[in-house]
């Protein structure tokens, strides 16, 4: 499986800095290994989005201004 080359936060429109993303492949350490998601964040991302794009680290970790709860 490879990931999708889905750039972007689905919640903020940011960029995600998402490394498996970025160079297809899921072998590479990114910033998301290191934090703790706010499930919050996760249950905004809209259903048609959910499992296609990464959050960026503002919106995963709940510190986004005007982040849709």
């Amino acid at each position: 499986m490879t990931p999708l080359p889905n750039l972007r936060c689905p919640l903020c429109g940011a960029a995600n800095e998402c490394a498996a993303a970025q160079c297809g492949s899921f072998d590479t350490p990114c910033w998301c290994a290191d934090v703790t998601v706010d499930p919050r964040a996760v249950a905004a991302i809209p259903e048609p989005q959910r499992g296609k794009a990464c959050l960026c680290p503002r919106c995963a970790t709940g510190r986004a201004t005007g982040q849709r709860t």
